[in-house]
């Protein structure tokens, strides 16, 4: 897949980062699978990829908006917390402690410089990883627990179309509890 410059930009990309195989380094692509039977509206694309860095410019091209899903490791936070993050182009450099290394400013950075058209805004969901290394299709049970309240949270954020806020801005439910980390809205229940 080479760098793309469409000329007419596609909606949203809601990408699902992980490795199933790899317990809670699986949750992004659960999330995503949720997120598809749930949602069905023509502006959205999905992916499930198990890349990160340099590699996620291909499927960003083209898009107005993305969505990325992964599991965090922040050490900070107890398993299963849900974790939320909006990086613009140009902005503070985010770099998600997962197996993605993602930083995404950087890949936004040098994607632009190669003349991708690529979203001006990312917004980062994560799910704290309670185990990123054992061989196992399932979540442990924090990781899995929080899917539904994550699912739950995308949704209502893409039909709010809340996906150009600032950090610190996005609002969680009322019953939710919030703090802030850097830059990452950390969503407990």
């Amino acid at each position: 897949m080479g760098i793309s410059t469409h000329p007419e930009r596609r909606p949203l990309l809601v990408i699902g980062l992980g490795n199933e195989l790899l317990a809670d380094d699986g949750v992004g692509i659960h999330v995503v699978r949720h997120l598809k039977e749930r949602l069905s509206r023509d502006d959205l694309a999905f992916e499930e990829l198990s890349v990160g860095g340099l590699q996620l410019i291909d499927y960003l091209a083209g898009y107005e908006r993305c969505i990325l899903v992964d599991a965090v490791v922040t050490g900070a936070s107890p398993a299963g917390t849900i974790h939320r993050f909006v990086q613009h182009a140009g902005g503070e450099s985010l770099r998600l402690s997962s197996s993605h290394h993602v930083d995404l400013s950087e890949v936004l950075a040098l994607g632009t410089m190669l003349g991708a058209d690529l979203p001006e805004t990312v917004l980062v969901y994560g799910i704290e990883a309670g185990d990123t290394t054992t061989f196992s299709e399932t979540c442990t049970d924090q990781v899995r627990k929080a899917i539904p309240r994550l699912v739950d949270l995308i949704c209502r954020d893409i039909q709010e179309n809340k996906m150009g806020c600032k950090n610190k801005t996005v609002l969680a439910t009322e019953s939710t509890a919030r703090d802030h980390r850097g830059n990452w809205e950390i969503i407990n229940h």
